[in-house]
């Protein structure tokens, strides 16, 4: 007889053993299964510019919107894209807001929708075919704005010559700008257009393309040197000495040369260094007056001045210059200070006349001759003053070689033509 003890368990074989264990096995799997918690993850939504991270384990996407409490209307253009959405960590839920979007074409017509997306997305969902060209006053790939109005553009039928070539283009836009963007040319530097850029397109428009270069060169230049006089009361008039040579300079110029089309239009100075100075030529001149040499008559029909006439100064038949630019009805008396200096600092000569400078400036040339015809000072320059002549109105001083001159002239009408 077999005796068991109590609390031990009595199993008639092997086979009820093994089935006793895997019902235990059953039982405790069964048991941690309900006890596992649900899988937590992150979804991060993009809703507009905002970003929203939640943590759920909601498997479906609406769901996850629903309990976040975000709404979606398609009525006024909400999109929703769940192409990142995995129901994993990292998923992801992008909803494009709608926006109210003005559609204006060429001719007036208008559509008012509301959409997400890109303006070309605006253009598909207002159901808008473009013809190939037309250009829009944003670029198709622009994001959609709340309140934007989109313009559709006429295409105009131009023609354009740019680069030595003229060529026909249909074009869509606005403005001349529009008509060189759309034709594929591209504008460097200076470049510019007739008519301008901001010129209405118009059908039919002649656009002319103009290719601007600028170049720069450097050239090497004399500078010329001057001459200086001094003066020497122990030399005779007609003696000159001279005491230093002359020497040029040397300078460089940086040019700028403005080409349009190839052509060459202006030209400007943009930079001038001096390499090296010039040296002035100095001269000694005499002012001594040989006794006797002066002449005491005025010569008649001769002119008394001995400046050279300038070469763009006609005299006519009559013995008046063919041009000038007025003509002053004068008293005229004369002077001489041999070896003097005028007030302007030129040596005294036969040719430089006293003047008031408030009535004839400094420098003016002039024409002289008296009033009867008789007499010709001729080619002259103001450059000398002196308080006399401030007595009488159109006065003028005309320089002498003697005082016998002087005294033979005395004080006579003139004619004075200025230059």
């Amino acid at each position: 007889m077999t005796v068991r003890k109590i609390g031990e368990t009595a199993v008639s074989s092997p086979l009820k053993r093994v089935a006793l264990l895997v019902m235990a096995v059953l039982f405790f799997v069964s048991v941690t299964a309900f006890a596992v918690p649900p899988v937590m993850y992150d979804v991060t939504i993009y809703d507009g510019e905002s970003v929203v991270v939640v943590t759920t384990a909601e498997t479906d996407a609406q769901k996850v919107l629903e309990k976040a409490g975000i709404t979606v209307n398609e009525a006024y253009g909400d999109s929703v894209s769940y192409a990142n959405f995995t129901g994993e960590d990292g998923s992801a839920i992008i909803i494009r807001r709608g926006v109210k979007v003005n559609i204006v074409s060429f001719d007036g017509t208008s559509h008012t929708i509301y959409t997400s997306g890109t303006v070309s997305d605006a253009i598909n969902t207002a159901g808008i075919t473009l013809p190939k060209g037309t250009a829009l006053n944003y670029a198709a790939e622009d994001l959609l704005e709340e309140g934007m109005t989109i313009e559709i553009y006429d295409i105009f039928n131009i023609v354009i010559t740019v680069d030595g070539k003229t060529v026909k283009e249909a074009v869509s836009g606005q403005t001349v700008a529009d008509a060189i963007s759309a034709a594929g040319i591209i504008l460097d530097g200076e470049d510019f257009t007739e008519p301008s850029l901001e010129t209405a397109l118009k059908d039919g428009i002649n656009i002319a393309v103009y290719r601007v270069n600028v170049e720069q060169r450097t050239e090497n230049e004399v500078v010329e040197y001057e001459t200086e006089y001094s003066y020497n009361d122990s030399l005779y008039r007609e003696d000159k000495k001279v005491l230093k040579d002359g020497v040029n300079g040397a300078k460089t110029i940086v040019y700028e040369d403005r080409y349009v089309n190839g052509e060459l239009i202006a030209t400007t100075v943009k930079d001038e260094s001096i390499v090296s100075e010039p040296v002035n030529k100095l001269i000694e001149v005499g002012t001594k007056v040989r006794k006797n040499a002066m002449p005491s008559s005025i010569p008649v029909g001769k002119p008394i001045s001995e400046m050279a006439v300038p070469s763009y100064l006609t005299i006519g038949s009559d013995g008046i210059p063919t041009t000038y630019s007025s003509v002053i009805n004068a008293k005229a008396t004369a002077y001489c200070i041999p070896g003097g200096t005028t007030s302007t600092g030129k040596r005294a000569q036969t040719g430089y006349i006293a003047v008031d400078p408030k009535e004839i400036p400094y420098g003016t040339e002039m024409y002289i001759v008296s009033a009867d015809g008789r007499y010709v000072y001729g080619y002259c320059i103001a450059a000398d003053t002196g308080s006399y002549i401030y007595d009488v109105d159109w006065t003028v001083d005309l320089f002498m070689n003697s005082e016998a001159q002087c005294v033979n002239w005395g004080r006579r009408d003139v004619i004075i033509y200025v230059l």
